[in-house]
């Protein structure tokens, strides 16, 4: 039960994730400078406002949260199959279900917001960068809501550590990790010192702008592990040092992710070893925001903002405090969809998923088993 509710906090961790990106989206994302028009009904009300300035930090916490979850599943997996086949039981149906709702859902409305096409469930669907698809077909893809960014780097985080997890073994993974990551920075930093041509793809292929997060969540589950851990500690001193050097980020040049990583790196030594301080992330019901999360975060851009710009298309653009409650309410509504998408779809999806694989390796196993002659 002490593991549980400790696990629970990360839930709730979750949740503070989601609301933080929500919060983004809602009130800064689509209005100028970083949208060319402003789609809220309640103009800029908001968008300077730091917690949702910054909210797209969201994101990396996601991506801390998500080193330290996937190191915990490594340590549980028997294979890189096994791995990949949790991890898609896991992620595949929810985007599914999630991709095909937000594609009926815009054009259902009479809205001109967002327009996916058919052909932006390719990556949406295979968790591949967009710009992939565009070079290999000529014509521009992107995903079915923007928002699907963040899931293609997460694959290619797990296609990476899971290299390295079941190459090197469990006893040397956060060592080899450790050597292998502050190699990539330091040959980065190389290149960039030499000027070298497309260093883009090398973030491109490693998603470095965003693996320091990452490492950092390796490095707590490291400790969490062993408390003693000194490759922990490293982990988590290298993650620093690399988003303070690469400066590869959307806040490049600012303090920002050094702040952030900063209360992440609170809220988590808290969580490890005072974890009554942080105890209130375990409230069920924010935890259980926290676990519908991965739905939820699928959903909640594309839709709701288009509901927004429709309000704001016909009763105009006023920043007035009324109006802005839209965006809570539309977000109450966001967190009971996602929240009915996990219970009806994605726990019984992967429950089945899962059950499907290991049904198959006991008959399997059945099969290879020698028969037994009758004395």
């Amino acid at each position: 039960m002490e593991e549980q509710h400790r696990l629970r906090v990360l839930d709730g961790l979750r949740a503070v994730a989601i609301l933080l990106v929500i919060g983004y989206h809602y009130f800064v994302r689509w209005t100028p400078p970083l949208s060319e028009a402003n789609l809220y009904p309640y103009g800029d009300l908001g968008a300077h406002f730091w917690l949702f300035e910054y909210g797209d930090f969201g994101v990396e916490l996601f991506f801390i949260i998500s080193g330290f979850v996937i190191s915990m599943t490594l340590f549980r997996c028997r294979s890189i199959g096994h791995f990949f086949w949790k991890r898609f039981s896991r992620l595949f149906p929810t985007m599914l279900i999630c991709s095909l709702l937000t594609f009926a859902v815009l054009h259902a409305l009479p809205q001109n917001a967002f327009s996916p096409q058919w052909r932006d469930f390719l990556p949406s669907l295979t968790f591949t960068d967009p710009l992939l698809w565009s070079k290999a077909f000529g014509t521009p893809f992107k995903a079915v809501d923007g928002a699907y960014w963040s899931l293609f780097v997460e694959v290619k985080f797990y296609l990476w550590v899971s290299i390295i997890y079941f190459t090197f073994g469990a006893q040397r993974f956060f060592r080899a990790f450790a050597w292998l990551f502050g190699a990539l920075v330091l040959a980065y930093l190389g290149m960039r010192a030499l000027d070298f041509p497309h260093l883009w793809g090398i973030d491109f292929v490693f998603a470095l702008s965003s693996l320091p997060w990452f490492v950092a969540g390796i490095g707590f589950y490291a400790l969490y592990a062993d408390a003693d851990s000194r490759i922990g500690r490293v982990l988590l001193v290298e993650a620093v040092v690399a988003l303070a050097t690469l400066q590869l980020g959307l806040r490049a040049g600012t303090v920002w992710p050094l702040i952030v990583i900063g209360l992440s790196y609170a809220v988590f030594l808290a969580f490890l070893f005072r974890p009554r301080w942080v105890a209130w992330l375990g409230y069920r019901p924010l935890a259980a925001v926290g676990v519908a999360s991965y739905s939820l975060y699928l959903l909640h851009q594309s839709i709701g903002v288009a509901i927004l710009d429709m309000v704001r298309q016909h009763f105009g653009t006023e920043s007035s405090a009324a109006s802005a409650l839209l965006a809570p309410l539309l977000a109450v509504a966001m967190i009971l969809a996602s929240l009915a998408v996990y219970r009806l779809w994605e726990v019984p999806a992967k429950n089945a998923l899962l059950s499907w694989a290991a049904g198959r390796r006991s008959a399997s196993a059945a099969v290879d088993q020698p028969v037994r002659e009758a004395p």
